[in-house]
Parts: C-alpha cells; structure tokens; sequence
C-alpha cells in the first residue's frame, strides 16, 4: 500500500516499539505524530500515547504502559480528552500486570459528539484498591479546530 494512503508510526515504550498503520487524512503531515508520555513521580509506572486527529471529532490512538520499579503496584492509563464544551472525558483504564520491565500497548480510537480539542495520558501506579503516584502527560492539541 503506497505512503499516501497509509501512515506508519512508531510508538516507543521503553525499549519496545510497536507500529500502528493509520489511514493518512488529508492536509495532516507525518511530522504532526508526536507522542507524549509522563512517569509517575514515585518512578513505578511510564504511560505514552500516539494521538492521531482525523477530524474535529475523532482521533486514532496508541497508547503505551510500562512497569518501571519492582515495587508491587503496577501501572495502569488512560486517554484523558478535553471536548469543544470545555468538558474533560475519560476513556476506561488499561493496565499492565506482569511486574517490573513489563510492557504493554494498545491500538484503539476515541470519537465524542463535541469534539475533541486535545488529548493527554494519565497514569497512575497502582496498588491493591488505591493509587500510589499519578501524573499527566501535557496535552496535544486537536490541528483540525
């Protein structure tokens, strides 16, 4: 399949890096793929994602975790995005058992009816019924408003 219609992007996680083929829209440029990523302050728990808008409504996703201390929690994130409303909307959790060096990752997509005006991981190292450590990664922003 020729470059034009179809994007590859590399999502590193840790040491792994995993290719998510994505359907190329339209006036976006490959250089608009950024991943962003944050590290629980307590160092346990790496969450990265690969957002790519296709519209004002709709993006394609990557999303990455990784268990980075052995220290019994584990790691768990989530698509965290801010709609058109000014309202912040949270995708369900994704987590990453296995122990310490553990990586995983996950295609998927996220459309709301408002729109989505950016985008940012949120992770959280988890153990037992609570969080340890959670951060956010900064926010990408939606180039189709």
């Amino acid at each position: 399949m020729s470059i034009l219609k179809r994007r590859v992007a590399a999502l590193a996680v840790g040491a792994t890096v995993v290719l998510v083929g994505v359907p190329l829209s339209s006036g976006t440029a490959a250089a608009d793929i950024v991943s962003i990523s944050c590290k629980t302050p307590d160092g346990g728990a790496i969450g990265k994602i690969l957002p790519i808008f296709q519209s004002k409504t709709s993006m394609v996703v990557g999303l990455g975790g990784t268990d980075s201390r052995a220290d019994g929690a584990y790691p768990r994130i989530r698509l965290d995005i801010t709609t058109a409303a000014g309202n912040r909307y949270t995708y369900p959790w994704r987590e990453v058992k296995g122990g310490n060096g553990t990586v995983k990752t996950w295609d998927s997509t996220a459309t709301h009816k408002d729109g989505i005006v950016s985008a940012r991981v949120e992770v959280q190292n988890f153990k037992g019924s609570s969080p340890v450590s959670t951060c956010y990664s900064a926010r990408t922003y939606n180039q189709y408003w």
